[in-house]
């Protein structure tokens, strides 16, 4: 592990100890903890949609604007 120092204001410093307490973790564990949630929060939503299973799904299909205007004024 990695040690390192961190400045908070007063307010923000008791809220987080106010929570530790509450869970009954170190004030240490519950950074880790939410700085660790936010990462993976971000990961997922950085995360690039896999469109691979889609590949080909349109071959041998004649999908053009005038073919798609055709079908959709069909009566």
């Amino acid at each position: 592990m990695h040690r390192t120092q961190i400045y908070f204001d007063e307010a923000l410093f008791e809220a987080i100890k106010k929570e530790a307490n509450s869970m009954g973790i170190s004030l240490s564990e519950y950074i880790r903890n939410i700085l660790k949630k936010e990462l993976q929060k971000r990961k997922k939503r950085d995360k690039k949609p896999d469109f691979s299973s889609f590949a080909g799904m349109w071959d041998n299909r004649e999908i053009t604007q005038k073919s798609l205007r055709e079908k959709a004024w069909k009566k």
